[in-house]
Parts: structure tokens; sequence; C-alpha cells
């Protein structure tokens, strides 16, 4: 074991992902090893989310299950870090709590890590809202087929139920040539599937003072390096247009799998979320992509008992949703957070009343995944296997998948290899999973 032995523990969402490979990746230039036993790490890093009141209370639950590490006198364990988001939003708070933890690193602070560590420097927090400059010290663990890159940071939209612009600061895109060379290192290690995220992607460009904008980036992107999917998430549904969707069809490594969070389709609570579109707009964003890529799935995330939501308001958001039939849809029961407009709104809706229209939704969702996944039987497409569970079977994805949020193919009868792209013929469909037999090994 290397006197200098880092264990980090991810909380939350797929940006605190890169994050933490990061933070790896400059740990790693000092000389630690990286081990996934918390036992045998000298640094425990945990890398926490404070996204909505769930996400606060797991990470705080993981903080708890480490922490015997550092404070236990026989373990080996000498530096405890809480990073991200609850450590630039709640440093001061968490440090009266925990006086065991030794740094509270914010988030834009996660690149100076290593200088403060390795200088046992004085006093415990270190947060500031001064923007992050760009890293190049990334992490990427050996065999990975599946890798995320951002974008951008930050967000400038402001809608009253979100924290994040408070936490993470004003919207900044990093520049096309650092994203393309970033992409191409992720690509030379053996990344197949690029998954790019920022809390907007639509966004990116309008901060660039040049005529370049997300299209611009996807176009050079899929053009220049031969990924064989590139996918997108968070795409706020007004920044979609038929320029971008003309360069999703120009290429075919870009998956025309579009994660586009609606929150809401009623006009009156998109208001008060503070969004930026309306239902009649909803509706024609979603025929423009049907009518641009007919073999579109698109994905979206609504929020049921916003502050004010009627019965009726709800209803009518269940029948839109019928109407629009996403093939992918996550739902949220609205969680009050500390510090934004919609935790001061009057008429704030009952957690029981919330859960059951969370239920509803995913009743009639299932319905509609069920549709779309029964279409495919006794077709064939291409699927990424990502694991081979305990009993032997193979767990993969379509390109209509996206990773540990949408549905999977089940493959009993062969054993493929996973990280390996295969031609897949499917037999049946339970739920929102597919049922698969390989054919043979594709050559993309």
């Amino acid at each position: 074991m290397a006197d200098q032995t880092v264990f980090v523990q991810t909380m939350g969402c797929d940006k605190n992902t890169v994050d933490s490979e990061n933070m790896v990746g400059g740990l790693l230039q000092r000389g630690y090893a990286l081990t996934d036993d918390p036992s045998e790490a000298s640094l425990i890093i945990v890398n926490t989310c404070c996204f909505i009141e769930a996400a606060k209370k797991q990470s705080i639950e993981m903080i708890f299950d480490l922490l015997p590490y550092r404070t236990h006198p026989e373990e080996n364990c000498q530096t405890f870090v809480v990073a991200g988001c609850m450590a630039q939003r709640y440093a001061e708070e968490l440090k009266a709590e925990l006086p065991e933890v030794d740094y509270f690193i914010g988030v834009n602070q996660i690149d100076d890590l290593p200088d403060i560590i390795q200088n046992k420097e004085d006093g415990k927090i270190y947060t500031s809202a001064q923007i992050r400059q760009e890293s190049e010290k990334r992490y990427v663990k050996k065999g990975q087929t599946t890798e995320y890159l951002k974008i951008s940071e930050g967000c400038d939209n402001h809608c009253t139920y979100c924290a994040i612009p408070n936490i993470r600061g004003r919207h900044r895109s990093r520049s096309p040539e650092t994203i393309l060379k970033e992409a191409q290192t992720l690509y030379d290690s053996g990344v197949r599937e690029l998954i790019l995220v920022a809390q907007n992607l639509t966004q990116y460009g309008v901060d660039l003072n040049r005529d370049y904008d997300l299209a611009d980036l996807l176009d050079e992107l899929a053009g220049r390096i031969p990924f064989t999917w590139i996918r997108l998430l968070y795409m706020y549904p007004e920044g979609i247009d038929e320029k971008l969707l003309d360069v999703i069809n120009r290429h075919d490594n870009i998956c025309p799998y579009f994660d586009m969070p609606i929150q809401h389709t009623e006009d009156k609570i998109l208001h008060r979320m503070g969004r930026r579109i309306d239902k009649k707009e909803i509706y024609g964003k979603v025929n423009l992509i049907r009518k641009k890529c007919p073999d579109a799935v698109l994905r979206t995330t609504v929020i049921a008992g916003f502050p004010g939501e009627s019965e009726a308001q709800f209803d009518a958001m269940l029948q839109t949703l019928g109407e629009l039939k996403f093939e992918r849809l996550g739902a949220f029961a609205y969680s009050q957070e500390e510090g934004t407009p919609a935790a001061e709104m009057p008429d704030q809706i009952d957690e029981d009343v919330k859960e059951e229209r969370i239920r509803r939704i995913y009743e009639q969702q299932e319905a509609i995944s069920t549709q779309w996944s029964t279409r495919w039987i006794d077709q064939e497409m291409t699927v990424l296997i990502d694991e081979i569970d305990e009993n032997g079977i193979a767990i993969g994805r379509t390109w209509g998948d996206a990773p540990e949020i949408d549905g999977d193919v089940i493959i009993e009868t062969s054993q493929p290899k996973p990280g390996h792209f295969y031609r897949v013929k499917i037999v049946d469909a339970i739920g929102f999973d597919l049922i698969g037999e390989v054919i043979n090994e594709s050559t993309k």
C-alpha cells in the first residue's frame, strides 16, 4: 500500500463525477495512488451533492459512514475532505457539526486540493465565488468505454426552485479548443461513448464572444473524432433549433437522444417556476424534433407538487404528457430548497399529495415506454454492454438509453464483453427493458 493513497466517494450527478476525476488526476500527479477500499486510504474525499434535500441527506450519511476511518486511531486515514456542492454552500455549518473533517473545499477550489493538502494549510474552509479555471489533470479509469465531458459550468436561468446558480455560479462555456482536446484524449484512452453534460447544453457558446454554438461544437466534434456514440444530456427546449437538429442528422455518431427537461406543461406553473417557455412552445419543440429526427428518443423530467399546483393543473399536465409521449421520463416531487424563491411561496403541497401525483405519472409513463419498447421486437439494434451481473447475464443499452437513468437490454444466452458494441436481435420487451440475443459484434 502506498504511503499516499486516496479514496474518493462521488455523490450526485455526472458533473460531480467529472469534478472527482479532476481531483484524482491532480493527486496522482503528486504521487498519490488511487484505491477503491477506504480502509487503505491515507486521504478520503467525499464529493458531495446538495441539489435537493434527499441528496443532502445521502451526502451527510456517506460522510458519517466514512468518518470512522479518520477518527479511529488504528485506521490509515490521515486527512478527510468534504468537497463539492455542500462544502461550497454549507461549509461554516458543516465545520461546526463535523470538527473531525480536515478540509471543506468548494466547487471552485477542487483544483487547489493537492496544494492545500500538501502544504497542510491552516484553516479548514476553502470556498470562493471566483470562477474555476479549466483543468487538464483529469484521471480516466483504464478500460472505460463511456465517459462524461463537461462543456460548461454554472447556470444563468435562475429557476425559482433551483439552488444551482447559488452554488456553481453564472454560466460560462469552456473553449472549443479545450473541449476538443479533452475529447481526443478520452478517445485515445479507449472511450467510445462520449456524453456531453452541462446545466444547459443549449446555452453553450453565448458567452464566448464569437459566432459559435452547440451545433458548431457538435459538428466539429463528431466530424473530427470517431466516437461510436455522442450523447447529449440536459438541453433546455428553447435552445433546440433547426440548425442543431440538422447537425445531429448529419452525423450518424450523434445519438438522436434528446434529454429535454420541461419540468411542467401548464403556463401558470411554468411562469411561477421561472421557466422561459410556455405550453405551446413545448408542443412546438417536440413536433419539430419528431419531424426533423423521426427516430428520436425524447427524455424529459417533470416536477409534481410545485407550490400552488392545483389538482386541475396536475391533471392537465398528465394529459399533456400522455399526448406528447416522451419515450423516457423522470418525475420528482418538489423539494423545498432553502434560499430559493419557491421555498417562500404560499400554498406548499402536502408530501402525500406529491407522492400520489408521482405514482400517477409513472403509471401512465410505463405504458408509453412499453409501447416504444415493443416496436423493436424482432428488429436488430446496436447495443453497448455495460456489465455482466452476478448471474452471468449481460446488461447493455441502446443509443436510446443513457446510463443509469433509462432502460436496459438484457441478454441471457451468450457472453458478450463489457465495453463492446454488438448487433442484437430484440426478442421481447418487459416494462422499460428489452430482451435480446447477440447476432455478432459490431464493427463500429
